[in-house]
């Protein structure tokens, strides 16, 4: 996979998640938590043709589990119920921060912050405009979830970052690590979904419910985390953090659609600064790729393709 492959596919993948922010008002009589633990089932349910393949695969299950719960179960649930709680823009602009935590967590010790410090400031005001809309409500309610969408910030960075260490230490699972994922995540959802609905029985309007349930499952999971971990490995985690920034974007636009409106001029210029860090944070990578590969001397011998190719994927992955 190129990079500008593996760019368009985070580009894809960011759309897919950002789908997760409008989901829960597409079926807005289905409870919050039933919608997330139905999501994984879905998940778990279109990997189990890969299940085969997955158990004869060296798996870290402990880790596979893991990312599993924080990047997919738990990370869900916490939005769905920020989102009913506190709105859709609130759970995207805090959620949006994941890039700004990566970038630091992932940059911290290797020179690499201070070149990030343009992108870094222009997504931070991007989610400061965003949160300072006019007319957001700050009550208990409001605040409870935001605080549920801080503790998602919080799971989401370090499944980023661990699955991408993860896919760096291990590129012989990559194949099958979003399917054992999604394996993991429906074993995990499965015994909660079934104990809401024993509970609370069918929700109202089911087929609605079901059809977000089923979209949320293939393209929000399944094809997501397939794109991220297919491009993941050949990009810097640096530039990963920063194009999960795209998420956020296109949570926006989504939510524009859904509510039928064009954002106000301060939400509008929030999101033009997140494409706008997100933009200066690919062009910087870009620069400081061409520079880590060495111009051959004048009077010494080229270096045949082969030979070239690992110190370019290390360099793509450092």
């Amino acid at each position: 996979m190129t990079r500008n492959v593996a760019l368009l596919a985070m580009v894809v993948a960011g759309a897919a998640w950002g789908a997760v922010f409008v989901a829960p008002g597409l079926a807005p009589l289905a409870p919050a938590l039933l919608l997330a633990t139905g999501r994984f089932v879905a998940f778990g349910a279109v990997s189990l043709p890969q299940i085969r393949r997955v158990l004869h695969a060296d798996v870290p299950w402990g880790r596979v589990i893991a990312h599993a719960l924080t990047g997919s179960v738990l990370y869900y649930a916490l939005v769905a119920v920020s989102v009913r709680l506190a709105g859709p823009t609130v759970a995207v602009a805090t959620i949006g921060l994941v890039p700004v935590v990566m970038a630091l967590v992932s940059a911290r010790g290797t020179g690499r912050v201070a070149g990030l410090v343009p992108a870094l400031v222009l997504v931070g005001l991007g989610q400061v405009l965003l949160h300072i809309g006019p007319g957001q409500d700050w009550s208990l309610e409001a605040l409870v979830g935001l605080a549920l969408a801080v503790l998602a910030l919080v799971s989401w960075s370090w499944y980023g970052l661990d699955s991408h260490k993860l896919l760096h230490d291990r590129p012989d699972i990559a194949p099958v690590l979003a399917a054992a994922q999604g394996l993991a995540a429906g074993a995990l959802a499965l015994p909660a979904a079934i104990a809401l609905l024993l509970i609370d029985g069918a929700p109202a309007q089911p087929l609605r419910a079901l059809a977000v349930v089923l979209f949320l499952g293939l393209v929000s999971s399944w094809l997501a985390v397939r794109l991220w971990h297919a491009a993941a490995g050949h990009l810097s985690p640096v530039l990963v953090s920063q194009l999960m920034a795209l998420e956020t974007a296109w949570g926006f636009v989504f939510a524009a659609i859904v509510e039928g409106g064009v954002p106000g001029p301060l939400r509008l210029a929030g999101e033009l600064a997140l494409v706008g860090g997100v933009v200066l944070a690919v062009l910087v990578d870009a620069r400081r790729s061409r520079r880590a590969v060495p111009e051959p001397d004048a009077g010494s011998v080229p270096l045949a393709e082969d030979a070239s190719a690992p110190e370019c994927v290390g360099a793509g992955r450092a």
